[in-house]
């Protein structure tokens, strides 16, 4: 069975059907998630579909915050809960194990504090915790958004997403916090924030004039449960900055939304077969 592959990308409700269906091809992605996009859906799967088999579609009952589009059968994903800023789903491919996927786009820090985003992350968590409770397993991938990097509050709490750098922490599944067991999530962005990464060192470029700026950020990410870390290599996860021969960086290299968007998309793959 081959790896399912996926692409989240934050369009900045930019015209970009030519890149998206360009990205999509160059990478054989079976999961195509888009925030902020206002292309018409009949027009990107005309694009998407143009003498390719087998055919993107749209999945039962679609996300009204995304656009999520699949190459396998519609039926593979079916609705659990929407809420701001968040599309949970249940991803059955036709073989293989079930996993539970979660899209987000979180508010910005242009209306949201530090600390508000982290207080919204304690009931996302509940949302969350929820599903994997009601599917009757933990193996959950959240992919989007979060317009926080993953050393934030929100992301690394204990009440938010609890989301560790490193894979031998997150295998220990659980930790003891004030006399509850809190879950782990595994972030393997942190190995993608700053110049050692393989490719751009974040997903966001935000140059300010306060005191303090990072300047690079990694915003758009992709968590997963204990229970996944077996199925995603790090070389099957990319920030991806060039589409065929078009960049999507500036020649200051740094993401130039007049030819893609303000975010770079991010591109993963994962071994869902049912033994691994």
């Amino acid at each position: 069975m081959k790896k399912v592959s996926f692409l989240f990308w934050n369009i900045n409700k930019r015209p970009v059907s030519h890149l998206i269906s360009s990205i999509v091809r160059e990478n054989d992605i079976d999961i195509l998630m888009l925030a902020e996009c206002e292309i018409p859906v009949a027009s990107l799967l005309t694009e998407l579909n143009s003498g390719t088999s087998p055919q993107f579609s749209l999945p039962t009952n679609p996300s009204t915050q995304f656009t999520i589009l699949v190459r396998l059968p519609a039926e593979s994903l079916l609705p659990v809960r929407d809420f701001s800023g968040m599309a949970i789903r249940l991803l059955k491919p036709p073989i293989g194990i079930e996993v539970s996927l979660v899209v987000l786009h979180l508010r910005s820090k242009l209306f949201s504090t530090e600390n508000e985003q982290a207080l919204f992350c304690t009931r996302l968590i509940r949302y969350i915790e929820e599903a994997e409770h009601d599917a009757g397993h933990s193996r959950t991938v959240v992919v989007g958004d979060l317009n926080m990097n993953p050393f934030e509050a929100g992301m690394i709490g204990a009440e938010g997403f609890h989301a560790v750098m490193d894979r031998r922490t997150a295998a220990k599944g659980t930790r003891l916090v004030q006399g509850v067991r809190r879950s782990f999530f595994y972030n393997p962005m942190w190995s993608h924030l700053g110049d050692a990464s393989p490719g751009p060192p974040g997903t966001y470029y935000y140059y300010g004039s306060g005191q303090i700026s990072y300047f690079w950020n990694m915003f758009d990410q992709i968590l997963i449960r204990p229970e996944l870390l077996g199925r995603l290599d790090h070389d099957d996860l990319k920030i991806v900055s060039t589409i065929g021969s078009v960049s999507l960086l500036s020649t200051n290299q740094i993401p130039d939304h007049r030819v893609g968007s303000d975010h770079l998309p991010i591109l993963f793959r994962m071994n869902l077969a049912e033994v691994l």
